[in-house]
């Protein structure tokens, strides 16, 4: 429990990491997705 501040900061940047993630891959899917269709 001493490590309270220590673990709300990953915490935080986890969830921001992940936003940018969502927030890059959801047009990125349409473009990836067409890509492999394309090729396959």
């Amino acid at each position: 429990m001493q490590n309270e501040e220590a673990v709300q900061d990953p915490f935080n940047w986890t969830y921001f990491l992940i936003a940018l993630v969502v927030l890059v891959s959801i047009p990125l899917m349409h473009v990836i997705l067409g890509w492999f269709v394309y090729y396959l």
